[in-house]
């Protein structure tokens, strides 16, 4: 498992406006910890693409392994147990994975 691997995951239970269902997530975490981590930090992906905001990215359909158009969520990155990771779909460009650097710093530091 690599930095940028797209993964379907189950992500319930949640609680409150979590996002949940078995979904593809990004696996944004460093590959050293992927390595040896009991958990792994993740970014949700959706297909609900009709509004795109600045912390998220559009992904297009083949991308990663994703069957439709999508978005990163990356205003809804968590951190999970590998146990919710079900199968791997693909892997996303490294020019992807600067996008969603980008995202991820609108998120946290804007």
């Amino acid at each position: 498992m690599r930095r940028g691997d797209v993964f379907l995951v189950n992500l319930n239970p949640v609680v409150g406006s979590e996002v949940g269902k078995t979904r593809p997530a990004i696996v944004v975490q460093n590959d050293l910890a992927n390595r040896s981590s009991p958990t792994i930090t993740i970014i949700p992906v959706s297909s609900s693409t009709e509004r795109v905001f600045p912390f998220q990215v559009r992904l297009s359909a083949g991308e990663g392994g994703l069957s439709q158009e999508s978005k990163a969520l990356c205003e809804q990155i968590r951190t999970v147990s590998r146990d919710r990771l079900l199968e791997r779909l693909g892997r996303l460009s490294q020019e992807r994975l600067d996008d969603i650097r980008a995202a991820l710093d609108r998120h946290l530091w804007f």
